[in-house]
């Protein structure tokens, strides 16, 4: 963790001149919406540097390791985007995310002893993840006036809980398909 802090923080120092963007941005996966605020630093012409800070919320319905699990947590990102990829308005990035989620699951389970009664057994508690998310994804930027500008964007990845404090809840591949509007600074 201070390695990837040393690594952001010598970027800060990164001349004035270079062109900065700050913005908003969604993305959304099937379980979830995950809404931000973006910071992207230049550092060579084709070459940025991307930032966010922004919050997950999730609903797996039954898609992880219990019948339903929601919730949600902060958490950050930094990557990098290339762009200029096969286009000028077309970019390519790698970018990985650290999330803090609280995750509440529940779980029913149908008991039928040998003899009647039979019934549903009701169970749920709460665990705490810490989610590593590196994706690779592509964009597309649509120039507007006044240096804004939106881009839309698609990206594949993998969800990994490093740490879980409570039972194991859902982690795997993840699709996100997102939106950015931004203003770029020179």
């Amino acid at each position: 963790m201070k390695q990837l802090l040393l690594f952001f923080l010598l970027f800060i120092g990164i001349p004035t001149y270079a062109q900065t963007s700050l913005g908003i941005e969604a993305q959304a996966y099937p379980a979830g919406v995950v809404p931000g605020l973006r910071f992207d630093l230049g550092i060579s012409e084709t070459l940025t540097l991307t930032s966010r800070i922004g919050y997950n919320f999730t609903d797996r319905r039954d898609w992880g390791e219990h019948d339903n699990e929601e919730g949600g947590g902060p958490g950050f990102s930094l990557g990098f985007e290339r762009t200029g990829f096969l286009t000028e308005k077309l970019s390519v990035y790698a970018r990985t995310d650290l999330w803090f989620m609280d995750i509440d699951w529940r779980d029913t389970q149908y008991i039928c002893p040998v003899a009647p009664p039979c019934g549903n057994i009701e169970s749920a508690g709460a665990t705490n993840i810490t989610v590593l998310q590196p994706t690779l994804g592509i964009g597309y930027s649509f120039p507007l006036s006044g240096n804004y500008f939106v881009k839309p964007s698609l990206s594949f990845g993998y969800e990994i809980n490093v740490k879980t404090d409570g039972e194991d809840v859902g982690q795997g591949p993840i699709l996100l398909a997102g939106f950015q509007l931004g203003r770029l600074h020179q």
